[in-house]
């Protein structure tokens, strides 16, 4: 991979545990500052982690996605080595510093340089990008934009160094999320070069006239060159227009002559025409003929659209192979957010009835950042369709707040790693899956399932959808409060077929986001309790009830058999549409109620509607 990228595009620094040979204790420790645990491990810009190799990606062009992504970031840093020396007395390196933006966060932002030898043997395998030594790790000296600053580091070059094959690679990080800000290395600056960034995002959910953030082309070489830069504008629907605004016209293609160090700016604009996405890919290419074109993509999606259909697989194509035709069978416009592009947040969610997250058998599964935004997306009333083969097994193995949130929000229980089992059988009367028999191998799916989980319901919310056999469950749905989950612990583009895949999609999403529905329909005509569950119960139990006017207060009360009021679990408006509340089988107090018999009423005016219910101990 390394191939793809100039010197000053792509820069790699291996770290060599103490379990193996050519380790350093400086190793040990960058290992432990990113708290590297299973190896290989790779992280890409101090994350993004990897975790695991194998020949799929011995050539690393899976990855290659993920760093043209953040090729195109833009930084506040710009830097440079204008010296170095690996000779002893006089050691050293010289790294000029300048900020074009002000950092995020100036007192846990550290510049650190080190020292990476090539050709160097172990065993019978000779490797390259081996770090021999940290030799500045220091605060950065400058915080605001428009700031400069020259840092010179003086060293003690191994005795055992090969002087030939040594390189300084210097990196500003910062602490307080482990993101690499930028990199310099010691190769002589190349005479053809190009660099750019794409600020803001680059999707966007509007509709009209859409205009994206700036670009900046740069001549990162020593020569003046030329440029041209173009706009494909063959993924937009009909109807759709894009150009790109530079030195005051607007076109879909031009070229600008630029001298060393210098740069144009410019930025893309898309006019939307009815409800969908659409894709434009702005090319840059240098016409010295050494330097790869790039390109960068630019979407827009309406906020109209029903389904967001998350691609969260790596490199792998399973979105449009499998996902998207299957979602489109269900009669709902959907639209495809590339996860490698960034993590969609919980204000890009909200404008979805449903998102589906596929993240294929790529880790992290779903990290912090995910589970943040899907959390608060759930908690506002949406409905997610999620599925991955390794997804309880990382929350579980990960535990703390990562467990927490699966038990919380996918409302399952991770039971064992991998069922060998590839055919699933539906539960009899499940609104999504009653009559349903998949196969999770062969046919024309995916048939990449190496551990297919078994999981179990963690609460009275959930329900099994999916079994492997009479004991081991592959995929349950639940209630939320006001919103729906559907979970399978494998991949769902591994289904064999194309008619089973559209049968359980559109099921799942007609039970996520019933027909009609807006982003938070279920609207029903009249208020009512509809059940709770599980009924008899202990200690817990949900229960569901629908609303038909929205806004106005609704109260859902616990009585006992002598009518005496025992506990108030909702007392304030409600949205139209369909709801959920957990009751504990405690009363107002905290105080455990005994087994027996009590009623359920919901009342909202003067309409009431009544559930009765058992509490067995």
């Amino acid at each position: 991979m390394l191939g793809q990228f100039d010197d000053n595009e792509f820069e790699t620094i291996e770290y060599m545990a103490s379990s193996g040979g050519l380790s350093v204790p400086d190793s040990d420790a960058r290992m432990a500052y990113y708290g590297i645990g299973p190896i290989p491990h790779l992280l890409f810009n101090g994350g993004n982690d990897q975790v695991g190799a194998g020949t799929d990606v011995v050539d690393g062009s899976v990855y290659a996605p993920i760093v043209l992504n953040m090729i195109g970031r833009p930084s506040p840093v710009r830097m440079g080595i204008s010296s170095h020396s690996f000779v002893n007395p006089g050691a050293g390196v010289t790294v000029d510093l300048a900020l074009e933006a002000d950092l995020e966060h100036p007192a846990q932002t550290s510049l650190r340089v080190a020292v990476l030898e090539d050709g160097l043997t172990y065993g019978a395998t000779v490797y390259d990008n081996i770090l021999r030594d940290v030799v500045a790790d220091q605060a950065l000296p400058i915080t605001l934009a428009g700031q400069a600053q020259q840092v010179t580091v003086n060293f003690t070059a191994g005795a055992g160094w090969n002087a030939a094959n040594l390189r300084l690679v210097a990196f500003v990080q910062d602490d307080a999320t482990r993101e690499v800000l930028q990199v310099c290395n010691s190769h002589p600056a190349p005479a053809w070069s190009m660099r750019y960034y794409a600020s803001g995002d680059l999707t966007r959910i509007e509709s009209g006239l859409v205009a994206f953030g700036e670009v900046g082309l740069f001549n990162a070489g020593t020569q003046a060159d030329t440029y041209d830069v173009s706009l494909d504008t063959s993924g937009l629907p009909a109807g759709w227009s894009a150009t790109v605004v530079h030195g005051g016209g607007a076109a879909t293609s031009f070229s600008v002559p630029l001298a060393a160090d210098e740069r144009a700016l410019m930025h893309v604009e898309v006019t939307t025409a009815g409800t969908g996405d659409g894709e434009v890919v702005l090319t840059l290419h240098a016409r010295d003929g050494t330097t790869p074109d790039r390109a960068i993509p630019f979407k827009v999606i309406t906020p109209d659209v029903q389904v967001l259909l998350v691609d969260d697989d790596g490199a792998e194509k399973y979105e449009s192979l499998y996902f998207a035709p299957a979602i489109g069978a269900s009669g709902k416009s959907h639209a495809i957010w590339d996860r490698t592009a960034g993590a969609p947040s919980a204000a890009v969610l909200a404008n979805f009835e449903v998102v589906v997250w596929q993240c294929g058998w790529a880790f992290p599964t779903l990290d912090e950042t995910d589970r943040a935004a899907l959390g608060a997306y759930l908690d506002a009333g949406g409905s997610l369709f999620v599925t991955g083969q390794d997804i309880g097994w990382e929350m579980n193995d990960t535990g703390g707040a990562a467990l927490t949130w699966y038990h919380d929000y996918l409302h399952a229980d991770f039971v064992a790693d991998d069922t060998n089992t590839l055919t699933l059988q539906g539960v009899p009367g499940d609104p999504i899956t009653d009559g349903l028999t998949v196969t999770i191998g062969g046919g024309d799916g995916a048939n990449n399932q190496e551990y297919p989980s078994d999981i179990d319901p963690h609460d009275a919310g959930a329900a099994v959808i999916l079994t492997y056999d009479a004991s081991r469950n592959a995929a349950i749905r639940a209630d939320h409060g006001d919103g729906r989950v559907v979970y399978l612990a494998f991949g769902f583009e591994a289904i064999n077929n194309p008619t089973d895949r559209a049968a359980f999609m559109s099921s799942a999403l007609a039970w996520l986001a019933p027909a009609g529905s807006g982003v938070a329909d279920r609207v029903p005509g009249a208020l009512t309790v509809r059940d709770n569950v599980p009924n008899p119960f202990n200690p817990r139990t949900l229960i569901r009830y629908r609303v038909a006017d929205g806004g106005a207060p609704v109260a859902l009360r616990i009585y006992d058999l002598q009518g005496r009021l025992v506990r108030t679990l909702v007392d304030r408006p409600r949205t139209a549409g369909e709801h959920g509340v957990v009751w504990d089988g405690r009363d107002d107090g905290g105080r455990a109620l005994p087994s027996g018999t009590y009623f359920c009423r919901v009342a909202q005016g003067g309409a009431t509607a009544n559930l009765k219910m058992t509490l067995v101990k």
